[in-house]
């Protein structure tokens, strides 16, 4: 049982001031038409959007939720892998950070070996935070892949677990390769946001298939090829907006004996044979397709597109079983619940305005803190709880800017700081994309629809993808061997 200073402690504003500053804010915002900050365009404010700013406790973002999103994608790996090198050793590194960026890199489990709470600066509650929190990140270094589960014998970024797989990010997979945000996956090649996956080869937003080549958008397929729009189909080739199919070939039906006979003169193993088909594909879903309003499936009260047995998610983009109450989300994994304006958030709970936060709760403004509780403008921090401004932080509490304090002097400086942090326009804010590692042209804002134009208003760190011999350059010996003298078939 708690005693009674527990119990009046827990009901106690541990921020009275800043709680006082931002309900001045909160109790005068009123839905309508904003301007968004860095791209300049409009949108319109809702009341419910007001009602999480309120449940978060927060200002409303100077941009819009759609440049929300970008922000976060500018931080996200897209699918790029750089070389650079050991900072100790000089040793050859593979992993997702770009020397240019002039970011240090370390494997993942050597970074999570090391403390950086030595790494600590000063700050000023009355200076720019901003400028401070980026002095204190260029002394941390990046993890080389930034798994959430460590992989077995893969090159991976992101990963749920993967294990002898290649080239894969933020998935799950066995004995697969260029699989990209997808799960359950195995013997596998070429699988985007797909859940599942067996056998299978160039798979898109598709569920339960096993065996197949070329499906796009499609439940519960097996022993198919070119599918489009279809449920339950098992022995199909060139099948669109089909249910309970069996024997199509390009929506016509086939008796068994003569589908057999056609498949068995097709042979995908050859690229002018698999070319030839894929442009048949394409043709068919241009002139015959019907595209539905959307791609959700068994959703309840909830709206936007690749949604999977949610209930009340609004306005979110690919969220996955057992998402529940969440608002402008995009790729929600597991039980994730009561988020808003965040992405990749997986097995998360009550997260704003964050991205890549796995197994933790109450995190605001962080990117990648896996198995945290109560953070707010955090990186790269793991299983820690109460920091504020830390980055590459493991197992730490009551941490401002990676210095330990007592409990009582935490919440008083906190108090302080957000206060100056929101009076400056600062505390509602993301961090400035500039201080990202990636490459902006090959990050997953392009996912969200990112311009080279709005790239430029968003002041994003730009530089040749190929400089600091990010490409590899003890690969510019090698005698290369040319495309055209590759086999048609294998």
């Amino acid at each position: 049982m708690k005693n009674k200073k527990q119990l009046k402690f827990k009901n106690m504003s541990q921020t009275p001031q800043y709680d006082a500053a931002v309900a001045k804010i909160l109790v005068g915002l009123k839905p309508g038409e904003r301007v968004c900050a860095l791209t300049g365009k409009k949108w319109m404010m809702a009341e419910e959007e007001i009602g999480w700013y309120k449940k978060f406790n927060v200002p409303p973002p100077k941009v819009s939720p759609q440049t929300i999103w970008k922000q976060h994608g500018l931080w996200l790996v897209g699918f790029q892998f750089w070389y650079q090198k050991h900072p100790l050793t000089g040793k050859p590194l593979i992993g997702i950070v770009h020397p240019a960026s002039v970011l240090k890199m370390l494997p993942d489990q050597e970074l999570l070996e090391k403390d950086f709470s030595s790494e600590a600066v000063s700050y000023d509650a009355r200076q720019p935070f901003f400028e401070q929190w980026r002095r204190l990140q260029l002394r941390v270094p990046f993890p080389t892949s930034h798994n959430h589960l460590e992989p077995k014998n893969s090159i991976t970024f992101g990963s749920q677990g993967d294990e002898d797989s290649y080239f894969v990010g933020t998935s799950r997979t066995k004995k697969s390769f260029f699989c990209h945000f997808s799960s359950a996956v195995e013997d596998s090649a070429e699988i985007f946001e797909s859940v599942s996956v067996t056998q299978s080869y160039n798979i898109v937003h598709s569920f339960r298939i096993f065996r197949c080549q070329y499906v796009q958008e499609s439940f519960d397929c097996l022993n198919s090829a070119f599918l489009f729009d279809c449920r339950n189909c098992e022995n199909c080739f060139g099948a669109i907006n089909q249910r309970n199919k069996k024997y199509l070939w390009f929506n016509e039906q086939l008796s068994k004996d003569e589908w057999e006979t056609r498949r068995a003169g097709v042979d995908l193993g050859s690229r002018k044979v698999a070319k030839k088909y894929q442009q048949e594909f394409v043709l068919l879903i241009t002139k015959q397709g019907i595209w539905p309003e959307n791609f959700n499936d068994c959703v309840t009260n909830s709206t936007g597109e690749y949604l999977n047995k949610t209930v009340n998610v609004q306005e979110s983009y690919f969220c996955g079983e057992n998402a529940l109450n969440q608002y402008r989300v995009a790729f929600s994994i597991g039980s994730s619940t009561d988020c808003a304006m965040s992405s990749y958030v997986i097995f998360a709970h009550d997260v704003y305005h964050s991205s890549a936060v796995s197994r933790s709760s109450d995190c605001r403004f962080c990117f990648f803190a896996p198995q945290s509780n109560h953070l707010e403008y955090c990186l790269l921090c793991y299983n820690c709880e109460y920091c504020f401004g830390c980055v590459g932080l493991n197992r730490k509490q009551f941490c401002i800017f990676n210095q330990q304090y007592s409990e009582e002097e935490y919440w008083k400086r906190i108090d302080e700081l957000k206060c100056a942090m929101l009076e400056r326009g600062e505390y509602g804010e993301f961090f400035p994309v500039a201080f990202s590692p990636r490459y902006w042209a090959d990050s997953h804002a392009v996912l969200y629809g990112l311009t080279g134009e709005e790239a430029k208003k968003m002041s994003v760190l730009d530089f040749n993808p190929e400089s600091f011999g990010a490409t590899g350059q003890e690969l510019s010996s090698i005698n290369y061997i040319d495309s055209s003298t590759i086999p048609d078939k294998i």
